[in-house]
This record gives structure tokens, C-alpha cells and sequence, in this order.
């Protein structure tokens, strides 16, 4: 037998119930997406904690009322950095920026294009798969232009703001 509240009737519930008063907000197997998310977010609020026991063959799906935010969720409000992306974004230009310097380097120096294990020692990255990937990354944004000759051989690079480019040399 399933028993469940609509979404609005716990809500409803949430906001006018006491500290410490409990309500089954389904029975069953699992409740419905629609009233998931809201379990989720009255949650999120610090107003309800859910739990679940078990009832027969199924379980039976509870929320609790709060007297207020947890200190958790405090601690997690406070912790929201909304400049978080911005400084992985300026990280990321930092390091593309770095292997943009070394390959015109190579470039203007008439040397052969480093291999993507020694870009990655050169600028202390994990492995030669984070450097191909800052590779591409130019490539992508049009900075460089590759030109791959052989599976024997170094690519070649082509900075596209000044022209110049990398030797061929073998590997």
C-alpha cells in the first residue's frame, strides 16, 4: 500500500510545523521525483532532516522538522566562493599562457617543438596527457597551428601571431 503527501502539503507542513514534530511523507518503495526535490531543498534549508525506516515491504520515508539551520549548513553557505570558477579560468590561461611562451620560444629559437612529456616536466604538470591537452586548447582558440609530419618525427607549431614555426626533428 502507497501512501504519499503532494509536494505543496509538506511544504505547507514544513512551514507551520513545531521543532521536533515528524511526518511520513510517503510509504513505499521510493517517492516521487517532484517530492524528492522538495525533501531536498526544505533539507538544504536547514528547516527539515529526512530519514527512512523500514515498514513491511517497503520503507517509509520521514521528515523531521528542525528548530533551525544546522551548523553545517551555516558553515556551508559561508564557504560559497562565487569567484571559484573565475580563478580556475585565470589558472587555466596561466598554464596556456606558459606553454604558449615555451613553444615560441622554440619558435623564434629555430629549435624543434617539445615533446608533450617535456612540456609537461618544464612546467611541473601531471603527465603528457594535461600538456597535449593545453596543446589543443590553443589550437582550439587559434593561437598555434600543428602540423604532425610522421610517427617518427616532432610536430611542428606554428604560432599564428608572429608566423613563426618549429623544425622538424626526429623523436
Amino acid at each position: 500500500m502507497m501512501q504519499a503527501l503532494k509536494p505543496e502539503q509538506l511544504i505547507s507542513w514544513a512551514q507551520r510545523a513545531r521543532p521536533g514534530e515528524d511526518v511520513a511523507y510517503f510509504t513505499g518503495d521510493r517517492p516521487s521525483e517532484a517530492l524528492r526535490s522538495v525533501v531536498r531543498d526544505l533539507s538544504a534549508q536547514g528547516l527539515v532532516v529526512p530519514t527512512t525506516k523500514r515498514a513491511g515491504a517497503g520503507f517509509r520515508f520521514i521528515a523531521q522538522r528542525l528548530e533551525a539551520p544546522r551548523p553545517s549548513q551555516l558553515h556551508a553557505r559561508a564557504r560559497v566562493n562565487p569567484g571559484q570558477f573565475r580563478q580556475s579560468s585565470d589558472h587555466a590561461k596561466r598554464v596556456g599562457g606558459a606553454v604558449l611562451r615555451l613553444l615560441s620560444r622554440a619558435a623564434n629559437r629555430g629549435q624543434t617543438c617539445p615533446t608533450n612529456t617535456e612540456l609537461a616536466r618544464a612546467l611541473g604538470l601531471k603527465d603528457a596527457v594535461a600538456a597535449s591537452y593545453r596543446v589543443r586548447r590553443l589550437v582550439r582558440e587559434g593561437k598555434i597551428r600543428v602540423e604532425e609530419p610522421s610517427p617518427t618525427e616532432r610536430r611542428v607549431v606554428t604560432i599564428v601571431a608572429t608566423g613563426k614555426s618549429t623544425v622538424r626533428g626526429a623523436l
